[in-house]
């Protein structure tokens, strides 16, 4: 797989060189649905996919990457761990394992689920992933505690997995998951002081939270290793209340600043994947559909702004 575990965030270029753009990539929750996964409001498509359906479609689509959610991996089956490793060589995919989903560590509080992401950890290292994406909650757990009693819980239980990862050669990235505030996430990160780990940015996570998109872009940016790039439709909107109702749309057809996301990753010399992920499905929707008119959208987006 591309990249090196252990570097910096992004990278800068060498005098003369042309930076590096953005990869484009597919995280595996865009057709949750057809993974089996219906969500609240969501119609049920009448599809299933295997891993395998959805690496094909990744392949024909032509993108640089998947990020695959553990919760539709069988990765206690060797053979589906061998498979799934020889397809991703075969295909040129670059991958990254997405594991917690829904609620990742449990703000802390589950020494059992710190071993699962363990578990994960060492199935990335041998099928020569580089990248780990968890969650520490969802938004189940959010305003449930003051947040410094969280961060301070959670502080030691993520130095520990980052010390397992280091051990591994793995880059572990939290993803702004509707747990914590943002400024909380990033008070986290700079207090277990890893350098393997950084931060999945999630567009609309952090506007369901009650955040100002370009102010968490700006502030996370520097440590970012990967982005969920989603738009939503906002009119009906519930700031601050991330179990509400946010309906997501094809890239550029919702209500986010995405050009604006992008210019300030760009400035932040980040240069790794940025994946399609599409979340609640209001009805009528087709994710396929809708994941090529993005990828589409986001490819021209990338080459205007680097």
């Amino acid at each position: 797989m591309r990249g090196t575990p252990l570097a910096s965030h992004g990278s800068t270029p060498l005098h003369g060189q042309t930076a590096a753009l953005m990869r484009v990539g597919i995280d595996t929750y865009s057709y949750h649905r057809f993974f089996g996964e219906i969500r609240e409001g969501e119609e049920d498509p009448g599809t299933r996919w295997t891993t395998w359906d959805f690496l094909d479609r990744a392949a024909e689509l032509e993108v640089d990457g998947v990020s695959l959610e553990t919760c539709y991996l069988d990765l206690d089956d060797p053979n589906f761990r061998e498979r799934l490793a020889l397809t991703l060589d075969e295909t040129g995919l670059e991958a990254v394992l997405a594991w917690g989903h829904p609620g990742g560590l449990e703000m802390g509080t589950s020494r059992e689920r710190l071993e699962d992401l363990f578990r994960v950890i060492d199935i990335a290292a041998g099928m020569g992933v580089d990248l780990v994406r968890l969650v520490v909650g969802t938004y189940t757990h959010w305003d449930m505690e003051p947040v410094d009693a969280s961060v301070e819980r959670l502080v030691p239980r993520v130095t520990e997995a980052c010390r397992h990862a280091a051990e591994q050669g793995i880059r572990l990235a939290i993803e702004t998951h509707t747990a914590l505030p943002v400024r909380a996430l990033a008070e986290l990160i700079d207090r277990v002081d890893a350098p393997n780990l950084g931060v999945v940015l999630d567009t609309a996570n952090v506007v369901r939270v009650g955040s100002d998109l370009m102010e968490a872009t700006s502030l996370l940016a520097p440590l970012t290793d990967m982005v969920h790039v989603k738009d939503l439709d906002l009119s009906e909107a519930d700031f601050g209340n991330p179990g509400g109702w946010w309906p997501c749309t094809s890239l550029g057809q919702g209500d986010l600043n995405l050009d604006g996301v992008l210019a300030e990753l760009r400035s932040a010399d980040f240069n790794s994947l940025a994946c399609v992920e599409l979340a609640t499905l209001p009805p009528g929707s087709q994710e396929d559909r809708m994941v090529k008119e993005s990828i589409t959208w986001l490819r021209e987006s990338i080459r205007l702004t680097g």
